[in-house]
């Protein structure tokens, strides 16, 4: 069978990063003799290139992979796809899976899957070229003869060692914008999260699967042998990148695989950790094995804001705590925040800017909240009344939320001015004594009591505060749908 995947990424105008999920999608179904096809649709694709990559590849299945914010344009895609061919559409990816209903609604798509698609993509293509009936497929929701059929879930991988790695052939890696513009590889070593921050969708999935075998790391030899082959293949690639949330989760499993990543691996590398994760031992171990950036989700630096909203529970001393446990380390810190939260004030932005102020990382990442529909903050925003009809395909351009507590243009300024001003903070903490506190107190006013105009007019007539430590290096992030490199102007 001919299985042309099409990844919908409208907020690079370049070639988007590597997508994992698809890649061991494609893996597997090469592996079981299936022909794969790959579309990126970035921002600036036309009908025309999409139209003439699905003429050329003659798929008998086009499968989509979406997330909320590029869900919206699914339905031009599908109906593109009807048009020109005949193949039966399939959807997965994590909106899919929490909004199922949605997705099977629309007129264009066939199927939609569920959770891990690795089986159930398989056994889709496997009985199509079998004439065989497609409807009873476990992780599979399919239309056929005017009904739904909404079938259960099946177990998750419980052995990651059995999954073929990700595919960087048909998925043009070499072009990706990991290699092709970061000049790194980026890597999987786990599924699934202890935690269930009310922001994420790991506690929907511990749901549907009732929470029985959801966490699962690969062994380290397999891991490394993947690291191994993937920088051979691609020597351009400048260090690596593991994106789990929490690498450190099983403390055996870290120290292992640091050892064995500093004795055959000879590039340095970037991890995730959580804050109440980080100890002098795993700093260490991260150290010895070539770790130059350990990154750390801070999202608020208000303690209600993280415990009662967002049901992230790491007190502030434990969060200042890993930042310095890396600074005796020596690796590099990044941390993420978000703006904008449900019921955030000011202040309590503010609260978030300061706390930056204090561990000073490396680099700072700002991002404006989004709900996603089906975690527990969606309900209570739409509850609350807070949803407007706003859609953004990013994560940094605007807030879907409309708040008495703070309102659309205040999220927008605060997101722009929110590293000029941790770091206009670390200077008024680096002051002695009195005069610290009270520069503090006078840019807390000024903040506080000037308007977002007279805040982003600040922020044009004082190009000092645009200026980065000399030792933090750039910062990636996306503005209307382009790369911007902070750090470099």
């Amino acid at each position: 069978m001919r299985v042309a995947f099409v990844y919908i990424d409208p907020t690079y105008r370049i070639m988007g990063p590597f997508h994992v999920g698809i890649a061991s999608l494609i893996a597997c179904l090469r592996r079981a003799g299936h022909d794969c096809h790959f579309f990126h649709a970035l921002g600036d694709t036309t009908e025309g290139e999409y139209v003439n990559f699905l003429q050329g590849s003659r798929p008998d299945v086009v499968a989509f992979s979406v997330v909320t914010n590029t869900f919206p344009h699914l339905a031009h895609f599908a109906r593109l796809a009807r048009n020109c061919s005949e193949a039966l559409t399939v959807c997965g990816g994590i909106h899919p899976t929490l909004n199922p209903e949605e997705v099977i609604g629309l007129e264009d798509i066939d199927a939609v899957c569920l959770g891990e698609g690795e089986g159930a993509i398989v056994e889709l293509c496997d009985n199509l070229g079998a004439g065989e009936d497609i409807s009873g497929i476990a992780n599979l929701w399919v239309k056929k003869d005017g009904e739904i059929h909404r079938n259960p879930l099946r177990p998750l991988i419980d052995d990651l060692d059995t999954v073929p790695f990700p595919d960087r052939e048909v998925f043009p890696y070499e072009k990706s914008f990991d290699v092709g513009f970061m000049h790194r590889s980026v890597f999987m070593a786990s599924r699934g999260c202890p935690y269930n921050c009310n922001y994420c969708c790991n506690h929907v999935l511990k749901q549907l699967y009732g929470g029985n075998g959801y966490i699962r790391l690969r062994s380290v030899d397999n891991l490394i042998e993947e690291v191994e082959m993937v920088t051979r293949n691609f020597p351009q690639a400048e260090y690596n990148v593991f994106h789990d949330d929490l690498l450190p989760l099983n403390r055996q499993w870290f120290e292992d695989f640091t050892r064995e990543y500093a004795r055959r691996i000879k590039l340095p590398f970037e991890m995730n950790c959580q804050p109440n994760l980080m100890t002098r031992d795993i700093a260490r171990m991260a150290k010895s094995a070539g770790c130059t950036l350990m990154r750390f989700g801070v999202e608020s630096g208000n303690e209600h804001m993280r415990r009662r909203v967002l049901d992230r529970h790491v007190s502030t001393p434990r969060i200042v705590d890993a930042f310095a446990q890396c600074d005796e380390a020596g690796i590099e810190t990044l941390s993420y925040n978000m703006v904008g939260l449900p019921f955030e004030t000011r202040a309590q932005v503010l609260d978030t800017i300061k706390l930056n102020a204090r561990v000073k990382p490396a680099v700072i990442h700002v991002s404006i909240f989004y709900p996603f529909r089906g975690t527990k903050l969606f309900d209570v925003c739409q509850k609350e009344g807070l949803l407007t009809e706003k859609h953004t395909d990013t994560y940094f351009e605007d807030t879907v939320l409309e708040q008495k507590t703070i309102s659309a243009e205040e999220v927008r300024a605060f997101r722009r001015l929110f590293e000029p001003l941790a770091r206009l903070y670390s200077r008024c903490y680096g002051l002695p004594g009195i005069a610290g506190r009270v520069a503090e107190k006078a840019v807390d006013l000024w903040v506080l009591l000037f308007t977002n105009r007279y805040v982003e007019r600040a922020w044009e007539k004082l190009p000092w505060l645009r200026r980065r430590r000399a030792d933090a290096g750039p910062c990636y992030t996306l503005e209307q749908g382009k790369v911007r490199v902070w750090g470099q102007e």
